[in-house]
């Protein structure tokens, strides 16, 4: 994460854990890699050295939105599950459903990253559910002030990778905003 630029960007430490991200069950992301927006178009399956006792935070945000140059959306929150049984992520509280990357067209490389935090217990989060279509309830999202709120401390996993405009980001603009890009 540190030759990603994450720390400082983002984080001040990097997470405890390498978050292990598998996409359509076909393909593992590996820390720092290029993927496509069409590869990552569906919630990925999660792994981490969970206690089954505990509940988790998992956060996805892009540092890097519009572009590295000039993220003046940073960051983009694109997923945030919260009270997450051990890692059963489908018994979470979804406050912003997962949306894969859709990095502007001439924007460059982007990063992502997946968080997963371990709270000290079911919290009662006062966030309301972030529509898909509500773009701004997902820019300018603070991971940092988010995580002190709650008192989540840093990130027990994580992963960052890569993605760059394809062919699909202009469907999931069309789809998410209705807007053709």
């Amino acid at each position: 994460m540190k030759e990603m630029e994450v720390m400082p960007d983002i984080l001040d430490e990097p997470p405890k854990e390498l978050l292990r991200i598998r996409y359509d069950n076909t393909f593992d992301i590996e820390e720092g890699k290029t993927y496509t927006p069409t590869e990552l178009k569906f919630q990925p399956r999660l792994d981490w050295d969970a206690d089954h006792e505990s509940f988790y935070t998992v956060v996805m945000i892009c540092p890097d939105a519009p572009n590295r140059e000039n993220p003046m959306y940073r960051s983009w929150l694109h997923w945030l599950v919260v009270n997450v049984p051990g890692l059963d992520i489908m018994k979470g509280q979804p406050i912003s459903d997962y949306f894969g990357p859709l990095p502007p067209k001439d924007s460059g490389m982007q990063r992502y990253l997946i968080l997963v935090y371990q709270q000290s217990d079911k919290l009662d989060f006062d966030e309301k559910k972030i529509e898909l279509s509500n773009a701004d309830g997902h820019s300018n999202f603070e991971v940092k002030k988010f995580a002190e709120k709650y008192e989540l401390g840093s990130p027990v996993a994580g992963n960052v990778f890569q993605s760059r405009w394809d062919e699909y980001v202009p469907e999931l603009m069309k789809t998410l905003y209705g807007v053709n890009e």
